[in-house]
This record gives C-alpha cells, sequence and structure tokens, in this order.
C-alpha cells in the first residue's frame, strides 16, 4: 500500500519563502522508479529498502532546491516540446511504457505525477543550460565512444535509435552532475527538514 506524509519539508524561513514539502508518496514512487528497469518485480511488489528511499528523497530535494532557485531568477517557462522530451526520456529509463502503467496503477498514482516530474526536469534543465553553458553539451565523439564501450547492446535498435538513447543518457549523466554541483551550494543556504528515512 502507498504510504504518505512528510518526508522533507524546504525553505519556511519566512513569509516570502514558502515551505516546500516533499511527500513520502513522492519519495516512494521516485525510488520505485529507479528500481522498475533492473528488476521490475521487485519495484512493483516488495517493499523498498531505506537506504533506496533515502536516496530517492536526497535527489528528490536536490531537484526540489534548483526548482526554487529557478524560479527565484524567474528561468523562463519550459516549452511543451521539452517537457515532452523529459516525459518520453522518464518512460525510457523506466523500461517503457506498459510497465510504468503497471507501476502506476500498483501505487494509485497518476499520469500528473510523471507530467510534474518531466516538468521539474525541464525547468532543471533550463536552469542548468542558463548557468552552466556548454557543459551538458554532449558531442558525436562521446557518443560514439558510449556506443563502442556498449558493444552488443544497442543490436536491436536503428543507428537513429540508438544513438538517440544514449546522446540522451549521457545528458541525463551530465545533468546529474550539474545537479551535485548545485545542490552543494543552494543546501548551504536553504532550510532542509528531512522527517523520514534518515540513517538509523
Amino acid at each position: 500500500m502507498l504510504i504518505d506524509g512528510l518526508a522533507a519539508v524546504l525553505g519556511g524561513t519566512d513569509p516570502l519563502d514558502p515551505p516546500r514539502p516533499i511527500l513520502q508518496s513522492d519519495v516512494e514512487l521516485r525510488a520505485r522508479l529507479a528500481l522498475l528497469p533492473r528488476d521490475s518485480e521487485r519495484a512493483l511488489f516488495s517493499e523498498l529498502p531505506r537506504s533506496l528511499l533515502k536516496a530517492a528523497l536526497d535527489e528528490l530535494i536536490g531537484e526540489q532546491l534548483i526548482a526554487i532557485e529557478a524560479e527565484r531568477v524567474q528561468i523562463a517557462v519550459p516549452r511543451p516540446s521539452d517537457i515532452a522530451r523529459e516525459l518520453a526520456n522518464i518512460e525510457r529509463e523506466a523500461g517503457g511504457r506498459r510497465v510504468l502503467v503497471r507501476l502506476l496503477a500498483r501505487l494509485d498514482a497518476s499520469q500528473v505525477e510523471l507530467e510534474t516530474m518531466a516538468l521539474r526536469r525541464a525547468v532543471i534543465s533550463a536552469f542548468l543550460r542558463a548557468n552552466l553553458e556548454g557543459v551538458n553539451v554532449v558531442t558525436d565523439a562521446e557518443i560514439d565512444a558510449r556506443m563502442r564501450a556498449a558493444g552488443t547492446s544497442y543490436v536491436d535498435e536503428s543507428p537513429e535509435a540508438a544513438r538517440a538513447a544514449v546522446r540522451a543518457d549521457l545528458e541525463q549523466e551530465a545533468l546529474t552532475r550539474n545537479i551535485e554541483h548545485w545542490v552543494r551550494v543552494l543546501r548551504a543556504r536553504t532550510r532542509v527538514r528531512v522527517l523520514a528515512y534518515a540513517s538509523p
């Protein structure tokens, strides 16, 4: 059964800094999404380890911190095509639309939650592009190197589809590195109260 309650609260130190909650249901969805491509049955039905839930919460805190900063500096609203691309990446990373629909049904979650996640990722991407121009650029040489290292992993896909998948993976890895940088900067000046999944 889906858990809920507060997992963390960001901000809330003054009237101009409203509290931003992260729910335990958000954390569980993120954790199960991360597990889904590796072990779909466990992701769908098993109890999740605290370490995975904590990692998912840390990721959500980082994303929320950057989204707050993007709002503060008035980053342009992402285009519908940007959000659609992020939604497609979420589906691909999860292992496809079919298994993702099963997960949403299992958690009594909705497509709206995925769209909210895609919007936040698009906002973060826009923020990072504005602040770290060129850092997220993936070159053809990087794609070639990754495909050589992957061996036969993409033999069932067309060359165009394989390159698009590799590009998306490399862009996501660059995004993750940049998120880690900004989280360190922003967490130092934003109040973060963690209410669940702390190490025992």
